[in-house]
């Protein structure tokens, strides 16, 4: 998928997700305008995403999800940080982030970095990955 339309779909979801949510979520973003014609796996971000919203958000007290994108050469930079709800929804068999890290594996053997921090108030998840 090229990277100007994975943008786009991160720029549509977060669009959605705003509509869903008060005031009292704070959504940022800091996404590239332009990009160049590279490619990037198809929706490789989304995950990360959707988790911040799903366990990130809470209704009783302020909530934020931060999302950023970066190119520095030929190699994409993404971070997701999000607060932590009182009471992170607990499913149990959740395969989400264990199937990223696979695909991940597979697509780029060890040219990947990926750091995910589960503190005590929020939850951070750091990307990079090749261009293609």
């Amino acid at each position: 998928m090229t990277l100007s339309r994975e943008m786009e779909f991160l720029r549509t979801y977060v669009a959605l997700m705003r509509l869903r949510y008060t005031d009292s979520v704070s959504i940022r973003t800091e996404l590239p305008p332009e990009v160049p014609e590279r490619s990037v796996p198809p929706l490789m971000l989304i995950p990360f995403v959707e988790n911040a919203f799903k366990h990130g958000i809470s209704y009783r007290r302020p909530s934020f999800i931060d999302i950023r994108v970066r190119v520095e050469g030929d190699r994409l930079h993404f971070i997701c940080l999000n607060s932590k709800a009182e009471k992170p929804n607990e499913e149990k068999g959740g395969v989400g982030l264990a199937n990223v890290r696979k695909r991940l594996d597979l697509l780029f053997g060890s040219n990947y970095m990926l750091e995910i921090r589960d503190e005590a108030e929020r939850y951070s998840v750091e990307l990079n990955i090749p261009l293609t």
